[in-house]
């Protein structure tokens, strides 16, 4: 698989756009990474109210036991002092539950802070990226013989805008019919960013530019 052209100018722009995507990935993974930070701060009072119920409950417990061994009326004591240690249970799973929202909260904001720019950069440029390598290895693998050379004129009279085409030839069918596609097949490798002709294939040189 060829990921990048063999000409310095389009091989030159690969790179670069690779690194900027992935710059800009990289900068988005951070930017989701310290909203997760960011968000994750809120579940602060929830760990405050969860140590403050757990604290309480285990006070009220230790008071309900040293109630129950009070002789008579120890056993009547226990109840009330009970019903008082529950209420610090349900302070310690309310601020658990608190924690366990802000964190998920922190988490799908990261990720969707994160994702969305990233994936909405890759649906455009990967498949771009991957279209070009599997068109360009395939086209590498056909230079240099005089079928695969008509081949190549046939797809750049077809691709290529006329602007170009009259910079090769002043009759581009004419040269489709003359046999010389030389400068055509140059042109639509050259679009590829591939050199025209493999060396020591025999292939026929690149025509000169045409005379004004």
């Amino acid at each position: 698989m060829k990921l990048y052209a063999e000409t310095a100018g389009l091989r030159a722009r690969q790179l670069a756009g690779d690194l900027l995507v992935l710059a800009w990935t990289a900068g988005w993974l951070l930017a989701g990474r310290e909203l997760y930070r960011l968000v994750e701060q809120l579940a602060a009072p929830g760990r405050a109210v969860e140590a403050a119920g757990t604290s309480f409950a285990g006070d009220v417990g230790e008071i309900q036991r040293t109630v129950g061994r009070i002789p008579v009326v120890g056993g009547e004591l226990r109840e009330p002092f009970g019903r008082l240690g529950g209420v610090g249970r349900v302070l310690a799973d309310a601020g658990a539950t608190q924690q366990q929202v802000v964190h998920d909260l922190a988490l799908w904001l990261g990720l969707v802070v994160a994702a969305v720019p990233v994936v909405a950069l890759l649906v455009v440029w990967l498949p771009r990226r991957v279209g070009w390598a599997r068109e360009a290895t395939a086209a590498s693998g056909l230079r240099g013989d005089r079928a695969d050379l008509e081949l190549f004129a046939l797809r750049a009279v077809a691709n290529r805008p006329l602007r170009q085409l009259r910079r090769v030839s002043a009759d581009p069918a004419g040269a489709l019919r003359a046999g010389d596609y030389a400068g055509l097949a140059a042109l639509e490798l050259r679009s590829l960013g591939l050199r025209p002709f493999r060396s020591g294939r025999g292939a026929p040189q690149e025509p000169r530019a045409r005379e004004r």
